[in-house]
């Protein structure tokens, strides 16, 4: 994980370790880590879309859409 995070160019933010933002294109990225599930938020779809699709290329993993509560 650390080396996806230090290639992306993300930083740790708040007071907990397992939360991290990005700045891609003037838009921010948070990204949050909680047990084996992430969270991401981006008010740009599109750079949301191709961070998303980066980190599932990296980790074994699978979209399950937005939080729906």
């Amino acid at each position: 994980m650390s080396a996806f995070l230090e290639k992306e160019i993300c930083e740790t933010v708040g007071f907990k370790k397992s939360m991290w933002r990005v700045v891609i294109d003037g838009h921010w990225i948070l990204l949050d880590a909680h047990i084996d599930d992430f969270f991401i938020a981006c008010a740009n779809r599109p750079v949301l879309d191709a961070f998303r699709k980066r980190l599932l290329k990296a980790f074994e993993g699978t979209y399950e859409g937005p939080l729906k509560h």
